[in-house]
C-alpha cells in the first residue's frame, strides 16, 4: 500500500519514539516526514454517542487494532446471511477508530494526516474539534490537512468515524454488486509532516503532485517529462529551487534538472523539466521491467525543505489493425485474470504483503495483465505490478447500475483521484470509461481523457445490452461466458471470460479470441475465488454459493490445475504436470507441458505417447493440454516430456490414497514478517497421504494451536478454528504479537498424524521513508568532445578545442580532475567543420591524432573510486580502416594491465558513416586510491595508419 509519495517520519503513538534510522547514502529528505500509523489504534464497532471524539473520552474498553483491520469478521460463507447483493444492512455499520500520537516536528510545519482508503464515508476530528469529512468514495486515497489542530511535542488524539452505511450517492452503492462492501479503515494510514514550501498530493488538482510521461519511447531512446508541483503556504515569496535528479535501477544518476523560480506567497507553481535518456537506456515491459527512479528536493533558497520519489518506466503502446496491441514496437497478446481484493474472513484489509505475493502468483502463472475489478485498487498490487511486470486494466467502483447527478459527480472526484493517484505507473495501460455490464458512458471517457489522453480507455460492455463496439471509448471490453459474436471491426479484449479448474473453458476462450487480430487480450474471470451475495434469497433459480468455485486460485490462493495449464501455455521454461484428482478424472488424465510430446506411464507401463490434443476449440493456443484417455483407479503415473525427440523432463503423481498427515506451511515466507498485527500470514494445513499427495477429497475439520509471539485471527464465531478443508487443504491467519519472536503453528485432525511449522516476526519500521529509501550514487558523469578549433561538439558534450601543444591539457570542472595527453609524434588536431553520419556524429567526425606510434591519457586528481571511462576512436584518415585492433594498457592502483580492444564486432569501413551505430569506443574500468594518477596507453596493431582519439566519457561506478 505504498503511495506515490516517500515520506521520511520522526515517531507516533503514545510512546514516542525519534526515528534515527540512517538512510542509504545520497537520500535527502529536507523537512518532510512520513509515519505509518497502522499500530495502536482503539476501535468500537457501532455508532457512540457520548462524545468519542472528545480528547479525555475513555476508550479503554475499546478494542486494541491494528490497521488494515476489517470491522467484523465473517465466516467462509459470509455467515450463510439472507441478504441479496444489494447489501443494504450486512457490514454496513459505524466503526470509530481512536489513537494517540505525538508529533515532534518544527511548529512551523505542515501535518497531514494521509488515508490510502476507508470504508466508506469518514470524519476525523482532532483534539476533539472536526477536522473534515470524505464522502466521495471508499476506494480512493485522500488526507486531511491537521497543522491548525494539532499541539506540537505534545500528545494529539484522533478520532476517526468510518461509516460504511448504504449509501444513495456514493458508487457502488446505492444497488447491487457482485462483491461484498466490506468496512472499516481497510488500508494504510499515515501522517505526514514537511515544509510550508512543499509538493502538493497528486490528488489535489491536474497539475498536483508529480506527474511523469514519457512522449517519446524509441528502441535506442527517449524522453521523460516531469511535471512537480510545489504550494508555498507561507506569507512571503520564496526563491524556490527544484533538483530532479533521473535515476537508474542501481541506484545511479544519469541525468540532474535543475530549474529555480519565485514563488508568491500562498501559491502554487508547476516545474516542468524534461530530460532525453541515451545511455543506460531501458525499455520496461512484461519481459523486462526495468523502473527508473525520479528523486526531486526542493530547496528554500539553499535549504532542503522537501523531496519525493516515484518510479517510471518507457513504453510505448498502439493498437495497429493486423497486429492487435503492440508494445514497444512487437505484437503481444495479453492473457491474464480478474482481481477482487478481499480474502475470505478478513474482506478487504489486506497487508502490502498479501498484494505482492498475490502479484506473484499471477506473474509465476506467465499472465501479463490482470484487470482490477471492479474498483480502485491498492498502490501496493499496483507497486508489484510495476516491478513484476503486470499490465493492469483499472477502473473506478461501478457495477450495472448508476445513481443520479451527485452519485455522478462523487464517481468523477473518484475517477480523477484514481487516475492522478496511478497515472506514474507504467502497469496501468487501460482505464475504465464504462459501467461494468452496460458500456461506456460519456462523462466517465471525457474525464479519463481529461486527466490522461496517453492511456487507452475501455467499454466495460456486455453483450446482450449497449453498443456492439467500443463506442466512444478506445476499447471494445465484452465479457464471454458462451461464445457471443465478435465485432466487425473493433479492437477488442474480452474481460471477461469463462473459467474451469480444468482450464478447459479458459483454453476454449483464449484460442477463440487469439483467432482475430483485431482480439488482443483474454481476461478471465477470475483470478481467485471470492465472496458475493446472493442475487435474490426467494427465487431459487438465482441461488449461488458465497464463495466462487472458478477461480484459478482458490480463495486462500491455493493454485488449482488451470494454473499449471497458464504456466505451460505462458511460462519459457520447460513443465510437464499431471493435474491432480480435481481434473484428472472421470477417463481422462490431463496433463499440462510446453514440450512436443508427452508420454503416459502407468506403474512403469507405457499408456501412450501424444502430441497436444488437437482440437479446434484449442487451435490457436501455443501449448494445448494434453488429454489421455485412460480410467486411472491406482498406482502412479508418469508424464515425460520430450522436444525434438529428446527428453526434457518428468513429472510423477500417485493416485491419491487414505490420509495419513498433515503438513502446515505458510503463505509468504521470503519477506519479512512484521510483529505487532499489521502484518499477517495465511497458514495452510494440507492433508496428505502415505506419497505427500494432497488428498482432494479429504474431508477434515482441522485444529489450530499457537506458541510464541503470535495469534491466530479467530473470534469464535467465524467457524475459522477449527477450519473446514477445501480441496484438502485448510486455512487460517495468524498475526504477530507486540513482542517478536518465533511462532509456532500446530494443526491436528482426527486419525491423522500432526504438522506443525515455524516462523519469526521481526519488528515494524513505522519510518516510510527509511522503508523505502535507496541510494543515490549522484557522481558527475563527464562527457568532453574532443576537436580542432572549427570542430562540431557533440549536445550537451563539454568542449576540449586546441590547436598545438599547448591545448593538450584540460580540467573537468565537475571534479577538478586534470586530463593531459601525449604521445612520443607529434599530436595533430582535427576540426575543420566537416560532419559525418552515425550515433554520436559530431564526437567521430573530429580529434587529435597521431600518424604512428602510442598515444598517452593521463588522468590526476580523480577522487577515490572506481571508474568506468569511455574512450572514441574513429579515424577521420582514409589511411586506415576503423578496426577494434588498439592495443590499450591501463596503469592504476590495481596495477598495469593490456588488452586488445574487443568492445565493437563489427570493423568500418566508411570514415565519414557510422551508420546506426557510435563511433570505435573503447571501455575501460579505472581504479583509483586518490593520488596516484592514472594512465591509458592507446597503441595501434597496424603496422600502417593514424591512431585517432575523439572524445571520452568518464564516470564514477563505486
Amino acid at each position: 500500500m505504498k503511495l506515490n509519495y516517500l515520506f521520511f517520519c520522526l515517531l507516533i503513538g503514545k510512546l514516542t519514539l525519534a526515528q534515527t534510522t540512517q538512510l542509504p547514502q545520497g537520500f535527502e529528505t529536507g523537512d518532510r516526514t512520513k509515519t505509518n500509523l497502522n499500530i495502536g489504534w482503539k476501535f468500537h464497532l457501532g455508532d457512540v454517542t457520548n462524545s468519542p471524539t472528545a480528547i479525555d473520552f475513555d476508550d479503554s474498553s475499546w478494542e486494541n487494532v491494528s490497521v488494515p483491520h476489517t470491522p467484523q469478521l465473517v465466516s467462509y460463507e459470509l455467515d450463510s446471511i439472507k441478504e441479496t447483493w444489494v447489501q443494504e444492512k450486512y457490514l454496513r455499520d459505524i466503526s470509530w477508530y481512536r489513537k494517540k500520537i505525538t508529533i515532534k516536528a518544527k511548529s512551523t510545519a505542515k501535518v497531514f494526516l494521509e488515508f490510502e482508503a476507508v470504508h466508506n464515508a469518514t470524519e476525523l476530528w482532532v483534539n476533539g474539534i472536526k477536522v473534515g469529512e470524505y464522502a466521495v468514495n471508499g476506494y480512493v486515497p485522500f488526507h486531511f490537512d491537521i497543522t491548525e489542530y494539532v499541539k506540537f511535542g505534545k500528545e494529539n488524539t484522533i478520532a476517526v468515524k468510518a461509516d460504511n452505511s448504504y449509501s444513495q450517492v456514493i458508487a457502488p452503492d446505492p444497488d447491487r454488486t457482485d462483491y461484498v462492501k466490506f468496512g472499516g479503515l481497510y488500508r494504510d494510514v499515515y501522517l505526514v509532516t514537511t515544509n510550508n514550501l512543499h509538493v502538493n498530493y497528486n490528488w489535489e488538482d491536474f497539475d498536483a503532485g508529480v506527474h511523469i510521461t514519457t512522449p517519446t519511447v524509441n528502441k535506442h531512446n527517449g524522453t521523460v517529462t516531469i511535471k512537480t508541483t510545489v504550494k508555498n503556504e507561507n506569507s512571503a515569496i520564496k526563491k524556490t529551487k527544484i533538483i530532479t535528479n533521473v535515476i537508474d535501477k542501481d541506484g545511479y544518476v544519469i541525468k540532474k534538472l535543475i530549474t529555480e523560480i519565485d514563488i508568491a506567497a500562498n501559491a502554487t507553481h508547476t516545474f516542468r523539466q524534461s530530460a532525453t535518456i541515451e545511455d543506460d537506456y531501458h525499455l520496461w515491459s512484461p519481459d523486462s521491467p526495468y523502473l527508473y527512479r525520479v528523486n526531486s528536493i526542493i530547496y528554500d533558497g539553499v535549504n532542503p525543505v522537501d523531496f519525493v520519489e516515484n518510479t517510471f518506466g518507457f513504453r510505448k503502446f498502439s493498437l495497429e489493425k493486423g497486429k492487435g496491441f503492440v508494445l514497444n514496437g512487437e505484437p503481444l497478446f495479453l492473457v491474464g485474470a480478474n482481481r477482487h481484493q478481499s480474502y475470505p474472513n478478513i474482506g478487504d484489509a489486506i497487508p502490502n504483503s498479501f498484494h505482492y505475493n498475490e502479484a506473484l502468483q499471477y506473474k509465476k502463472a506467465g499472465m501479463n495483465i490482470i484487470r482490477l475489478s471492479h474498483y480502485t485498487q491498492d498502490d501496493g498490487f499496483i507497486q508489484a505490478c510495476d516491478e513484476l511486470g503486470i499490465l493492469i486494466y483499472e477502473e473506478p467502483s461501478t457495477w450495472i447500475e448508476w445513481g443520479g447527478d451527485t452519485w455522478f459527480d462523487n464517481l468523477e472526484k473518484a475517477t480523477r483521484t484514481m487516475i492522478r493517484n496511478h497515472r506514474n505507473h507504467p502497469s496501468i495501460i487501460v482505464w475504465g470509461a464504462g459501467i461494468n455490464h452496460r458500456g461506456p458512458v460519456p462523462k466517465m471517457q471525457t474525464v479519463a481523457k481529461e486527466e490522461d489522453p496517453f492511456r487507452l480507455t475501455a467499454s466495460a460492455s456486455a453483450p446482450w445490452d449497449g453498443p456492439k463496439n467500443e463506442g466512444i471509448t478506445d476499447v471494445y471490453a465484452t465479457m464471454d461466458y458462451r461464445r457471443t459474436e465478435f465485432p466487425e471491426s473493433a479492437f477488442t479484449m474480452v474481460m471477461e471470460h469463462g473459467s474451469s479448474p480444468n482450464s478447459e473453458v479458459n483454453q476454449f476462450h483464449i484460442s477463440r479470441y487469439k483467432g482475430n487480430k483485431n482480439n488482443f487480450a483474454a481476461i478471465t474471470w477470475l483470478g481467485a475465488d471470492y465472496n458475493h451475495l446472493q442475487p435474490d434469497i426467494v427465487d431459487a433459480q438465482w441461488s449461488r454459493d458465497f464463495v466462487t468455485t472458478y477461480g484459478v486460485l482458490s480463495a486462500y490462493r491455493v493454485p488449482k490445475p488451470v494454473y499449471y495449464w497458464y504456466q505451460s501455455e505462458l511460462v519459457a521454461k520447460p513443465i510437464v504436470h499431471i493435474a491432480d484428482e480435481t481434473a484428472s478424472r472421470d477417463g481422462k488424465v490431463r496433463v499440462f507441458s510446453n514440450c512436443q510430446e508427452v508420454a503416459l506411464y502407468h506403474n512403469g507401463e507405457l499408456i501412450g505417447k501424444q502430441v497436444p490434443d488437437n482440437d479446434v476449440t484449442k487451435i490457436n493456443l501455443n501449448h494445448p493440454s494434453f488429454t489421455f484417455k485412460y480410467n486411472w483407479k491406482e498406482g502412479s503415473l508418469k508424464a515425460v516430456g520430450y522436444t525434438n525427440g529428446e527428453k526434457v523432463m518428468e513429472y510423477t503423481r500417485h493416485k491419491e490414497s487414505k490420509p495419513h498427515h498433515i503438513k502446515v506451511a505458510y503463505n509468504i515466507t521470503d519477506k519479512p514478517f512484521y510483529a505487532e498485527g499489521s502484518d499477517i500470514r495465511l497458514v495452510y494445513a494440507s492433508i496428505l497421504d502415505e506419497n505427500d499427495n494432497v488428498v482432494t477429497t479429504a474431508d477434515y475439520d482441522v485444529q489450530f494451536s499457537i506458541s510464541g509471539a503470535g495469534e491466530l485471527i479467530d473470534n469464535g464465531k467465524i467457524y475459522a478454528n477449527p477450519a473446514p478443508t477445501y480441496n484438502g487443504v485448510a486455512a487460517i491467519y495468524v498475526k504477530g504479537t507486540q513482542d517478536l519472536g518465533s511462532i509456532t503453528v500446530t494443526a491436528k485432525a482426527s486419525g491423522l498424524k500432526p504438522g506443525k511449522a515455524m516462523i519469526t516476526t521481526v519488528k515494524f519500521n513505522t519510518n516510510e521513508i527509511a522503508n523505502n529509501a535507496k541510494p543515490i550514487y549522484d557522481y558527475p558523469i563527464s562527457r568532453v568532445d574532443i576537436g580542432g578549433e572549427k570542430q562540431l561538439v557533440q549536445f550537451e558534450w563539454n568542449e576540449w578545442t586546441g590547436n598545438t601543444d599547448n591545448d593538450l591539457n584540460y580540467t573537468i570542472k565537475e571534479t577538478n580532475t586534470q586530463v593531459a595527453i601525449s604521445a612520443d609524434e607529434k599530436i595533430n588536431w582535427l576540426g575543420n567543420g566537416t560532419s559525418m553520419l552515425g550515433d554520436l556524429s559530431f564526437v567521430g567526425t573530429d580529434g587529435l591524432y597521431v600518424e604512428k606510434g602510442e598515444m598517452q591519457l593521463k588522468l590526476t586528481n580523480l577522487k577515490v573510486g572506481t571508474y568506468a571511462l569511455e574512450t572514441f576512436h574513429h579515424a577521420r584518415k582514409t589511411d586506415i580502416n576503423i578496426t577494434n585492433e588498439i592495443e590499450v594498457t591501463v596503469d592504476d592502483v590495481d596495477g598495469s594491465f593490456t588488452r586488445t580492444s574487443d568492445d565493437h564486432t563489427v570493423n568500418y569501413f566508411d570514415n565519414s558513416n557510422t551508420g546506426e551505430r557510435q563511433p570505435i569506443s573503447i571501455n575501460s574500468i579505472l581504479e583509483s586510491d586518490g593520488s596516484k594518477p592514472v594512465i591509458l596507453k592507446f597503441k595501434s596493431e597496424n603496422e600502417k595508419g593514424s591512431l585517432w582519439l575523439n572524445g571520452f566519457v568518464l564516470k564514477q561506478i563505486k
